[in-house]
């Protein structure tokens, strides 16, 4: 580059001469504050107006991921993070963002086990971003924990549960796979499918008409990966096998008999479900295809590590722990909450449509299981299954 695109810090600096070489020359090669990388774009900490930004730099081929993108500048809403800017020229195109101060969902789960009443307050944030959208007529089409960033700091309180105080706020971000409703028509049977396979429902994966239901599909998968920390799954490298299983035999992330037996099995792949099979599941650090592990180890391994960096590693998950301290319940409520919060997330990935939880279901269930959670020392406490 003829001139520096960033500040002391690492910081993109996005004034006006500074944007135009960047949508002409792409990514800077100078180190800079690296946020994520994905399939169409690259995350970098920026400047914009004098506010810190995120700016996510895109390729110009990706032309409908730009246009995705640009649904955001229509919404506003606390649990959806805020688009400022879109600029695209010949070469690149850039997405500015507000850039809240904490980390993704996603870092979060490979850190921490988090306590029933938080992963239903996460949950929460998410179904009302969600419920913003498709009132907008824009659905999302690539909900995952990766997608939800964490606001840490930030004190905050459910909607008519004043009394649950916490100090984070969860935003919905990353509409580049999004759509909207009325886009349907006009696209279908020729509409490029994107967003994360392993999240994906089955009408997505036919390319069939979409409605709200299949986000709370994808919403249904990342509650499950909320509570068993795993990689949506596991077992299986292969996504074209776990897409014709999800459509034909109604795989699911918790199908773990049948995920062994298909590892072990391995059999071909019938192409005949008309599943379109595009999207590879990446790798969110490089952006390549990758193939998840058996297991994704979510614990600190004293092997990996000298001392010294374990124990910063230690206090700094200390500190996160901080934000999602929650109550203990006895083992035998901590058990039906449990179970509670899996039927409901079992409800949203049903196969048909229109069988699973709609919104506004999903939100009075998990304002039902957040009242039982907050109950769950009374030995008065009815099990909420009996609901």
């Amino acid at each position: 580059m003829s001139f520096s695109v960033a500040n002391h810090k690492n910081e993109l600096l996005l004034t006006t001469p500074k944007r135009k070489q960047l949508l002409k020359d792409g990514p800077p090669t100078a180190r800079s504050q690296m946020l994520g990388r994905g399939a169409y774009g690259t995350v970098f900490k920026a400047v914009y107006r004098d506010r810190s930004v995120a700016v996510k730099i895109i390729r110009a081929q990706a032309v409908s991921t730009l246009h995705n993108e640009s649904h955001l500048l229509n919404l506003q809403h606390r649990n959806i993070v805020r688009l400022l800017k879109l600029e695209t020229a010949a070469e690149f195109g850039l997405v500015i963002m507000e850039c809240p101060r904490g980390q993704s969902l996603q870092r979060i789960v490979d850190s921490l086990a988090l306590p029933l009443i938080h992963r239903v307050l996460i949950t929460l944030d998410v179904v009302a971003a969600l419920r913003y959208c498709h009132s907008r007529n824009v659905l999302h089409l690539d909900v995952k924990p990766t997608n939800v960033l964490v606001e840490l700091g930030t004190k905050s309180n459910i909607e008519n549960f004043s009394k649950f105080k916490r100090s984070y706020i969860c935003k919905l971000c990353d509409f580049g796979s999004s759509i909207e409703i009325g886009e349907l028509c006009a696209k279908q049977g020729t509409r490029n499918t994107s967003g994360t396979l392993r999240y994906m429902s089955p009408e997505v994966l036919r390319s069939e008409a979409l409605t709200g239901a299949s986000d709370i599909y994808s919403l249904g998968i990342s509650m499950w990966q909320l509570q068993s920390r795993r990689v949506p799954y596991h077992l299986l490298d292969c996504n074209e096998t776990i897409a014709y299983q999800v459509v034909k035999h109604e795989l699911r992330p918790d199908s773990y008999e049948e995920m062994i037996n298909l590892a072990r099995d391995n059999t071909a792949i019938d192409t005949s479900i008309d599943c379109d099979c595009t999207p590879s599941y990446l790798n969110e650090n490089t952006g390549k295809r990758a193939t998840p592990s058996a297991r994704r180890n979510l614990s600190f391994d004293p092997s990996y590590t000298a001392g010294r960096d374990l124990k910063k590693k230690e206090r700094r998950q200390n500190r996160l722990a901080l934000h999602f301290e929650g109550p203990a319940p006895a083992e035998a409520t901590s058990a039906c909450l449990e179970n509670a919060y899996t039927e409901l997330y079992k409800s949203c990935w049903v196969s048909a449509p229109e069988s699973r939880l709609a919104s506004g279901q999903l939100k009075h269930e998990l304002e039902h299981l957040l009242l039982g959670s907050a109950r769950a020392g009374s030995s008065s406490l009815v099990c909420i299954l009996s609901h």
